[in-house]
C-alpha cells in the first residue's frame, strides 16, 4: 500500500498541468487596444466592435484605443518617420506602453502573406517577438486572422494569395495555442459571405456592413451571448406589469387608455444593422380601439394601433444607439490625432525646435478622450425609463 501510494504522489507531482482554456473576460477599469494593419485601423471610423463589447459588460469601465495602422506588420513597418530613433518596432512598443493596455486584439498576417511561404519564417518571428513585448509589460493578447480579399482580377493569383492567408492563419493558430492565447478566426465568416456590399470597391477594405460582421464575428467568437429583447407585458385592466427587469407600474386608467410606468433598462440596445438598433418588446393588453403613442422621458418612440401593442411592439432605441457610436468615434477621432499627429517630425521630431511648443496642445487631448470615456460608460450602466402612453386624440 505505501508503494502504492508513493507511485501516486510521484505521477501527481510530476505530471505536466493542464492549462486551462483561456478566455476574454475583462475586468472593471481595463484598457483594450486594437493593434494591426487597416483592418483594424478603419474600424475607428465605425466603432461596432467596442459598441458591442462593452454593451455586454454594463457593470464594467472600459476604455478602448485604436492602434491600428494602414499596411503595418509585426515588425512595425508602416510606423517609420523620416528620423531615427525611434525605429519602427521601437515606435510600436513606445505606443504600446503609453496606451496601458490590459487586452490587445492583433489582426496582423495581410502584409506579410503577401510574401508567401518564403516569410512565413519571419513572420512567425516577428510575431513571437511582439508577443514576448506584450508578455513584458503585462498586456494579455488576442491573436485575429486574416479576411479573403478580392482585389485581384486574375483568378490564380487571388487563390494563391488566398492560400497564402490561410497559411499564415493556421500559423497564428498554432501560435496562439502554444501560448495559451485566444486566437479568433474571421476569415470562414467572410470566406461564407461573398456580397459586394461588404467590401469597398477595392475588395480589400471593409464596408460599414462589412465592420458590423467583423464585430458580430468576434464577438461570437469571444464568447458574448445572443442578448434577446426584454419583453414587458403589461394588462391595462388588471393594473399589473410582468419584466426581467425591474419595473413598477405607476397609473393605468383602462377607461381612458393611459398609463405610466417605469422601468430599468439592461444597458445599450442590441446593434442589429449598421443603423439599427434592438429595444425592448412591449406588449400592452386590455387597450379599447384606437392608436396610441408612446414616450420615454418625454420622448416619442412610437404609434400604433390597440392591436399592435396587445401583440407586442418591438420600440426602436436607434437614437440612443447612435449617440453613443457617435461618441465612440469621436473619441477614436481625437484619439488618433494626438498618438498620429501628421506634422510629427516638426511637434516631437528633429525639428521640434520649429513647433515643439504644440506637445502641450496633445497632451491635453487625454482630457476630452478620458470625458468621452466616462460618458460612453455613463451611457450603458442600468437606469430607469419613465414610459407614458396616451391614446390619439
Amino acid at each position: 500500500m505505501y508503494r502504492i501510494i508513493t507511485f501516486l504522489f510521484l505521477l501527481t507531482a510530476f505530471s505536466t498541468p493542464v492549462s486551462s482554456q483561456p478566455t476574454f473576460d475583462p475586468n472593471d477599469g481595463d484598457r483594450i487596444i486594437y493593434l494591426g494593419n487597416a483592418l483594424m485601423e478603419n474600424e475607428q471610423h465605425y466603432g461596432f466592435l467596442e459598441y458591442l463589447i462593452t454593451s455586454h459588460h454594463p457593470e464594467k469601465h472600459l476604455s478602448f484605443r485604436n492602434l491600428g495602422w494602414s499596411g503595418d506588420t509585426v515588425f512595425g513597418d508602416a510606423r517609420s518617420y523620416y528620423t531615427n530613433p525611434p525605429g519602427p518596432f521601437d515606435l510600436l512598443i513606445s505606443q504600446l506602453k503609453a496606451a496601458r493596455a490590459d487586452w490587445a486584439f492583433l489582426a496582423y498576417g495581410g502584409i506579410e502573406a503577401q510574401s508567401g511561404s518564403v516569410g512565413l519564417g519571419k513572420f512567425e518571428q516577428g510575431l513571437n517577438r511582439l508577443l514576448d513585448s506584450l508578455d513584458a509589460i503585462g498586456t494579455k493578447a488576442l491573436l485575429i486572422s486574416t479576411i479573403p480579399q478580392y482585389m485581384a482580377e486574375d483568378s490564380e493569383l487571388s487563390n494563391r494569395y488566398a492560400a497564402n492567408l490561410k497559411t499564415y492563419n493556421q500559423s497564428m493558430a498554432d501560435i496562439a495555442a502554444s501560448r495559451n492565447l485566444i486566437y479568433l478566426d474571421a476569415f470562414e465568416a467572410f470566406e461564407k459571405q461573398k456580397q459586394a456590399n461588404i467590401w469597398e470597391p477595392n475588395g480589400v477594405h471593409l464596408s460599414s456592413e462589412g465592420y458590423l460582421l467583423f464585430a458580430q464575428t468576434l464577438g461570437e467568437k469571444i464568447g458574448l451571448p445572443h442578448v434577446e429583447p426584454t419583453e414587458i407585458l403589461i394588462d391595462i385592466r388588471e393594473n399589473s406589469l410582468s419584466s426581467p427587469n425591474p419595473g413598477k407600474l405607476l397609473s393605468a386608467d383602462s377607461g381612458s387608455g393611459k398609463l405610466k410606468f417605469i422601468q430599468t433598462n439592461n444597458g445599450l440596445p442590441q446593434l442589429v444593422s449598421q443603423d439599427s438598433f434592438k429595444g425592448p418588446k412591449i406588449r400592452i393588453q386590455g387597450l379599447k380601439k384606437g392608436y396610441y403613442q408612446l414616450f420615454m422621458d418625454g420622448q416619442l418612440l412610437a404609434v400604433a394601433d390597440h392591436r399592435t401593442w396587445n401583440e407586442g411592439f418591438l420600440i426602436d432605441l436607434s437614437l440612443a444607439g447612435k449617440q453613443l457610436l457617435d461618441q465612440i468615434r469621436e473619441k477614436d477621432k481625437i484619439y488618433f490625432q494626438q498618438y498620429r499627429p501628421q506634422n510629427r517630425t516638426y511637434i516631437l521630431g528633429f525639428r521640434s525646435y520649429e513647433q515643439g511648443r504644440h506637445k502641450a496642445g496633445l497632451e491635453s487631448l487625454d482630457a476630452l478622450v478620458f470625458w468621452l470615456d466616462g460618458k460612453i460608460n455613463r451611457a450603458k450602466y442600468p437606469k430607469e425609463l419613465h414610459f407614458t402612453l396616451e391614446p390619439l386624440p
